[in-house]
Parts: structure tokens; sequence; C-alpha cells
């Protein structure tokens, strides 16, 4: 229950600052001043996780004390599954792709229900500290530990990079700071806290993280409705809104400015479904078994309230998914209303704030930069449409404020900054959870089991504090590496393919742990390599890598050239169980009753 009070009293002091520095900023205080403070106040929130939550206790530095109650609980793995990808990107896709927008969360979403059937309640029972400690108690294998652990590295790599290179664009639209020293403050502040606490204090960051997300997330919107309808509820507007759109494109079209199927916007259905359910499917595996996620569920205090735990993660993202159109609606009704007609020759003297958004804009298909490259790409005397402007998903929401203010709107600079403060919260719940989950793997899944296998427990607590700090310090180099710096220009593809690695690799061995009873550390031993293995080479061929070509070929000959990356682990997913309880019904092995109990809930 304490944990809910202090939520509450970080709730409601949000609101007065929000009023405050709302107040202050109508009385002359600078703009850029009230983003400073907003930006502060994640800084500040980041330091109380860290002095609420320090600790020298093991329980506390692995599994917070097995003292997470579900409501918490539930919020803080929303925010991990979220992270900056759901903030930023999302409501980007749903305006760019409509309908089919929704494939990425709602597969998300899906993910946590799969892992809370098949895995959650199961590892409670185990009592282990991390889901690695449970594939090592379960199968009794150094050597399948070691291969695990590699394999939840590099997927949750990926995931952390992708998600930290949304920073860059956050850091140039909303602050003055250069990216990388933006970049390595966050890196500090996020590591600190947990440096102090483990994952004690990685609970009290996502939690309140979680409060100024929220805040960021709804208040922009509510201003967007209020702007639009003058009424502040976006929910209650947003069909109101719809059909306004509708109509100015209905008449676009009478006009000849616009297509008729620019008028059934956000209804159209998506009509490759293939598509679709593998990418649903491939988003579900691997997001049930990311390792982040699974030790996320492993705080609550018991196997019961770890479900419920999930319960209440999936009501939050649903709560988010239904309020991703929304943003889509509000934005589509003003560039409709403000768009429509324009000539492109008139862009200059009409629209010049669309030159000045450098990156995440194309008119007409191409990336402009100058009136003379409208009228390339346009026509020289065309007549704009809203359809004819493309926001990048990724840049959707750093590129929204300035486009409002370009079309005239008086945006107060205190919502704006909560908007990227918003974003900046999303961002630093996710790399917490990425951040002890990597000092776990070095501090107990691989010095605690291999190199010190009779160091005292105090000794690996300490590890896991330095380990936070090296996996700071290697993130750091990693996103300032500039051979890296292609990967980082698509960060949900790192991100899609870090879910894709745990999916093909680490789903079989979870799934051969706790629901065969006759498996054995050789049955998941060639399930993780066999079932991995198949994933790097579907990635490898989807991505273009060098030598992956002859790969490729069978890709496109057995799944179809248009095969999707959200479904890179499907194939390892399915070949890895196939391999793994193969060998368990050929070679079966008689496992240790009290771990057969345990799993049992006996």
């Amino acid at each position: 229950m304490i944990r809910l009070k202090i939520l509450n009293a970080f709730f409601f002091g949000t609101i007065v600052l929000l009023c405050i520095l709302g107040l202050l900023e109508r009385l002359g205080l600078s703009g850029d001043l009230v983003a400073r403070m907003l930006f502060a106040l994640a800084l500040v929130y980041t330091l109380f996780a860290g002095i609420r939550a320090r600790s020298v206790q093991t329980n506390n530095m692995f599994v917070d004390g097995y003292r997470m109650t579900p409501l918490p609980n539930g919020l803080a793995m929303a925010m991990v599954v979220t992270g900056a990808l759901g903030y930023s990107f999302w409501p980007g896709a749903v305006y760019a792709n409509q309908i089919g927008g929704l494939v990425v969360p709602l597969g998300v979403m899906g993910g946590l229900a799969l892992m809370g059937a098949l895995f959650v309640p199961h590892l409670r029972r185990a009592d282990v500290l991390t889901p690695m400690e449970f594939l090592q108690q379960r199968f009794s294998s150094r050597i399948l530990l070691l291969l695990a652990t590699a394999l939840s590295a590099i997927s949750i790599i990926l995931v952390l990079v992708g998600q930290v290179s949304f920073l860059s664009g956050l850091s140039a639209r909303f602050t003055t700071a250069e990216p990388e020293a933006a970049l390595l403050v966050i890196l500090i502040g996020v590591a600190l806290p947990l440096v102090l606490g483990g994952m004690r204090a990685a609970s009290w960051l996502q939690m309140t993280m979680a409060i100024l997300a929220g805040f960021g997330f709804l208040l922009f919107l509510s201003w967007m409705a209020m702007d639009v309808s003058g009424f502040p509820i976006p929910y209650l507007m947003a069909s109101d809104a719809l059909s306004a759109t509708k109509l100015l494109q209905e008449d676009a079209v009478v006009r000849g400015i616009a297509q008729v199927s620019d008028t059934y916007w956000l209804e159209l259905v998506p009509t490759n479904w293939r598509i679709i359910s593998l990418s649903l499917l491939g988003l579900a595996v691997g997001v049930s078994a990311f390792p982040p996620l699974l030790a996320r569920s492993q705080t609550a205090r018991s196997s019961k309230e770890s479900d419920a735990s999930i319960a209440w993660a999936i009501i939050f993202l649903t709560a988010l998914i239904c309020t991703l159109p929304i943003y889509a609606i509000f934005l589509r009704l003003q560039l409709t209303e403000f768009l429509t007609g324009l000539s492109v020759a008139d862009l200059s003297r009409s629209a010049p704030f669309l030159f000045d958004i450098k990156s995440g804009l194309s008119l007409c298909g191409a990336a402009i930069s100058d009136a003379q490259g409208a009228i390339a790409a346009c026509g020289e005397g065309a007549r704009l449409s809203a359809t004819d402007l493309s926001i990048s998903p990724a840049a959707f929401m750093t590129i929204v404020p300035d486009l409002l203010v370009g079309m005239g709107r008086e945006i107060p600079q205190t919502i704006s900054a909560m908007l990227a403060c918003g974003a900046l919260a999303s961002l630093i719940a996710v790399v917490s959870a990425c951040f002890i989950s990597l000092a776990h793997h070095l501090a107990l899944d691989l010095y605690g089991k291999f190199l010190g296998r009779n160091a005292p427990m105090s000794r690996v607590v300490f590890l896991v504090r330095v380990s936070v700090l090296l996996v700071a310090v290697g993130t750091y180099w990693l996103l300032t590496w500039p051979p890296f710096a292609t990967y980082l220009k698509t960060p949900e593809t790192l991100i899609l393919a870090g879910f894709a690695v745990a999916a093909g690799g680490l789903f079989p061995v979870f799934v051969l742990g706790i629901w065969s009873q006759r498996a054995g550390k050789i049955a998941a031993c060639v399930a993780l390599l066999v079932g991995s293995g198949t994933t790097i080479a579907v990635l490898g061929a989807l991505l273009g890598v060098d030598g992956f070509a002859q790969v490729a070929f069978s890709i496109n000959t057995l799944l179809g050239a248009d095969y999707p990356i959200a479904a890179a682990g499907i194939p390892g997913a399915v070949v890895g169980v196939f391999i793994g309880f193969s060998f368990a019904r050929l070679a079966p092995v008689k496992l240790d009753n009290q771990i057969i109990e345990r799993l049992s809930g006996a």
C-alpha cells in the first residue's frame, strides 16, 4: 500500500507543478526555462527512486524483495513494454498506416497475455532470482546457461539501443544540448539509482516515470481537442473530429483536389491479413520470452499476484491503444483544414515551417527542403491535400508541436515540453529494465555461476552495482561508435530484431523447461541452438546482410517475398519447440521431484 500512496503523491504533485509552471509561463517565464524545469523534474524523480530504493539486501537487488503489488507492478510492466517506441512511434504509425498501425501495439499486448498464460505463474512458483537462474536450476547445465545468457544479452542490447536512439531526435527538438551530452546525462541518471537499489530502484523508476509519461501523452492530446472543439476530453470529441475531416475530404473530392479513397481515412481495413497475422504472432512470441519482462513479473509477492500484474499491464496497454487513433484524428483534421487546396507554389509564403523541419516530413512522396523541391515533387500549379504530406512515425511526436505552431496554433510551452518529458520518462523506464537485466546477467548468471561459484552473495550484489555502470558505459560506446550509426536510423527494426531473437532462441527453452517434465539439458541446448540459428538466418536474409543471399532466396520461396521482419522469430520458435520436444521424447530425463513440485505449485 505504501507504493500506491507514493504514486498518488507523485500524481497530485505533478498536477500542482504543471499548474504552477503554466501560470508562471503566462506571467512571462521563458519557454526554454519551462522545458528545462520539466526535464529536470524527470531527473528529480529518478534521484528520488535511487534514494528511496537504496538497499544492500539480495532480494531487493534481484526481485525487489518479492513485494510488488499487482497495480504498480502492472503499471511498471506496461511502461517497460511500451518504452520510447510506443510513446513516440505508435501514434505516428497509426497516422501513417491507419488501422494497420495498430499491429505492433496489439502484438505487444498479445505477448503479455501469452507470457501470463505460459510462463509467469510457473516462474514465480520456482522462486528464482532471474529467468536465467530458472533455466540453470531446471536443466542443471552451465553450457545452456551460457548460451541462454548470451542470447538474452543480444536480445536486450538490440531493444536497448533501438529505444535509446530515439533520444537524439528528442534532444535536438526540445533542448539546446548536444545529442551525445544528453545521452550521457540520461545513461548516468538511469544507472545511479540502479547502483543504489538494483531491481528495487528499477521498480520505483518505472512507476514514477509512468506518471510523467501519462501526463505528457494525455495533456497534449487534451490541448489538441480543446483547440479544435472547445472541449478538453478528446475521447468524447474524436467522433465529431473524424466526421468533420470526412466532410472536408468529400468537399475536396468534389473540387478535384483529393481522391475518393481519402474520405475513408482511418476506416480502411488492411487487406494483407497474412502479413498482419504473422506480425502479431511473431511479436507476441518474442515479447512473451523477453527477459526484462519475465524478470519484472518475478517481483510480485505470489504467482497469483504475478497473474494480476499481467492483467493490470494489459488494461493499461488497452487504454493506450484506444488513445493512439485519437492523436491521428485530431492532427488529420487540422492538416486537412490547413493544406486542402493550398498551392505548392505558395508554400514558401503560406507554410514556410514545412521547410524548417529538417527530417521526418515528405511531400508528394519526396523529402523537401525548399519551395523548388516541393514544386519538383508535386508539380507546378498542383493543389495539395492532407494525404500529400507524410509524417515519419519515428518523428511523429517531435514534429507535431512544430506543425501545429506553424499552422498558427498557440501551444503553451508547458504542454509542449511535457509531451517531450513524457517521451523521456518512457525511455528511462525501458532503459532501467534493460540495464538491470544486463547487470544481473554479468553478476549472477555469468560470474556467480562460472567464475565465482563459491563467492558470497554480498560480492555478487556488489558486482551488480559495478555491472550497471559497465552496461551504461558500453551502451554509450555502442551508440557513439561510428560504424553502428547506420543501424540507428531504423530503431524500430532493431527493436523488432531483438524480440525476434527472444522468440527464436529463448521461447523454446522456456516452453521446454516449464511444459515438458521429460526434457533434459540436451533437448534444451539443441532447441536453443537450432531455434536461434534459424532466427538469425531469417533476420540476416530479411535485412539484406551479406552472406545470406541463399537464405533470402529460400525464404522468398517458402515464406513469400513480403515476409515481415516482426515475424522473423516464428520459424525459429516453431523449429526449436518441435526439435526440443522430439529430443525430450526420444531421450527422456528423470527430474528432481522438488523442481516438479515447485513448478506445479504442489
